[in-house]
Formats: structure tokens, C-alpha cells, sequence
């Protein structure tokens, strides 16, 4: 399996993990876009405050190694979650980035 399809599985997998936790809500609906394209993979409906929300769902990723900055600065982030920021549309639509929880 090439590196590429193993992400692209990954990713598949973390918005069922999504998916699954978000329905754990009664009060939410939960909808996916059709062919899986686009800046958004999950939008929820509450049912009860009539309240959208837009996600995008990252798998989560953890640094393999410490870094030094562009500018010379040591960052100690070995074992920590790598957090992916918003495309600038994303920001004005106000979509959220959400991560699957953490397997116990």
C-alpha cells in the first residue's frame, strides 16, 4: 500500500471515528457531502437550539521528533499533537476543525 492511500485511509477512517462520536448526541443531526469533496466533511444540526456547524476532520498526527524554527528556536513538541490550521475560506465560513478522541 503506497504511502498516499494509507493517509487517504487514515482520513476516511478518522471522519467515521467522527461521525460515530457526533451521533452519540440525540439532539444532534449529522450530514457528510456527497463524494466527500469540498471544505467541509461534516455539518450537524441541533435540533434543539436550530444551531449549524460546519467541521473539517483531521486524523490525528504526533510529531515524531523535536524542531528548531526558521529562526533558530528549539521546540520541544516530540509526542504532541500536530494541530492543521484553517484554509482562509474555511475561516470565513467559519468551518471548525475537529480530531477523532483519543483511543483509551
Amino acid at each position: 500500500m503506497s504511502k498516499r492511500d494509507k493517509r487517504t485511509i487514515e482520513g476516511i477512517v478518522s471522519e467515521l471515528e467522527v461521525q460515530k462520536e457526533l451521533t452519540q448526541n440525540p439532539d444532534l443531526l449529522v450530514f457528510v457531502p456527497l463524494m466527500g469533496l469540498g471544505l467541509v466533511d461534516i455539518v450537524t444540526l441541533n435540533r434543539k437550539t436550530g444551531e449549524f456547524k460546519a467541521y473539517d476532520v483531521k486524523a490525528r498526527s504526533i510529531r515524531k521528533s523535536d524542531y528548531v524554527t526558521k529562526d533558530g528556536h528549539f521546540k520541544n513538541t516530540k509526542g504532541k499533537l500536530i494541530h492543521r490550521p484553517r484554509s482562509e475560506e474555511q475561516k470565513r465560513l467559519g468551518v471548525e476543525i475537529i480530531y477523532p478522541k483519543e483511543k483509551e
